[in-house]
C-alpha cells in the first residue's frame, strides 16, 4: 500500500503527467455517462421510419435525404436545453457545414405550443409534429435528442441533451458517406 501512495504523490508532484491522468479521467466519464443515457436508443441497424406530418405546410423533398449526412433532432417545446441547443443545429444548415436537418417536436400541447417556440427561437428549419408513436419508434427518453443520419439512411451517431456547434459538426462530418 506504501508504494501506491509513493507512486500516486510522485505522479501528482508531475504537473503534466497528473493533467494528463486528470484529463483521461474527465473523458472516462463523460464517455460513461453518454453511453449510458444512449443505451436505450435505435442504433444503425435500426434506424425508425418517420412520419412527414409538417407544422404550417412547411416541408421538404423527403424526411430524411440519401447521399448525404445529416440530422433528426428531437425537441420539447418546454424544454429549456432544447431553447438554447437548437440554435446551433440551425446555424451549421444555414452556414451549410450539415446537408440536411429534420426537427421533430414532441410532447407538445398545443400547435400554438409549437409556433411559440419555433419564433422564439428563430428557428427557420422545417418543422415535424411527432406523435406518442414517434416518441416511441425513436424510444425518445429525453430532451433534446438527437441523430446523425449517414448516406445510407443509418444512425451513425446519437446523444441526449446540449450539444456545441462543433459537437455536431464533428460528429456529422466524422460520419460522412
Amino acid at each position: 500500500m506504501q508504494l501506491i501512495r509513493t507512486a500516486w504523490r510522485r505522479l501528482r508532484s508531475n504537473f503534466w503527467a497528473a493533467l494528463v491522468v486528470d484529463a483521461l479521467a474527465i473523458i472516462a466519464v463523460f464517455v460513461a455517462i453518454s453511453t449510458w443515457q444512449t443505451r436505450n436508443l435505435p442504433n444503425d441497424d435500426n434506424t425508425p421510419q418517420l412520419a412527414a406530418v409538417w407544422l404550417d405546410s412547411a416541408s421538404a423533398d423527403q424526411v430524411m435525404q440519401r447521399g448525404d449526412t445529416g440530422v433528426v433532432y428531437f425537441f420539447a417545446p418546454w424544454c429549456s436545453v432544447c431553447r438554447h441547443s437548437i440554435s446551433n443545429l440551425s446555424e451549421l444548415m444555414s452556414s451549410g457545414d450539415i446537408a440536411w436537418a429534420r426537427v421533430v417536436a414532441l410532447d407538445y400541447s398545443s400547435l400554438d405550443e409549437v409556433r411559440e417556440f419555433i419564433e422564439e427561437t428563430e428557428v427557420t428549419l422545417p418543422i415535424i409534429l411527432g406523435s406518442s408513436q414517434t416518441a416511441e419508434d425513436w424510444q425518445i427518453r429525453g430532451y433534446p435528442t438527437y441523430f446523425v443520419i449517414d448516406g445510407e439512411g443509418r444512425i451513425v451517431s446519437r446523444s441526449i441533451g446540449y450539444s456545441t456547434k462543433l459537437g455536431l459538426k464533428a460528429r456529422a462530418w466524422l460520419n460522412k458517406s
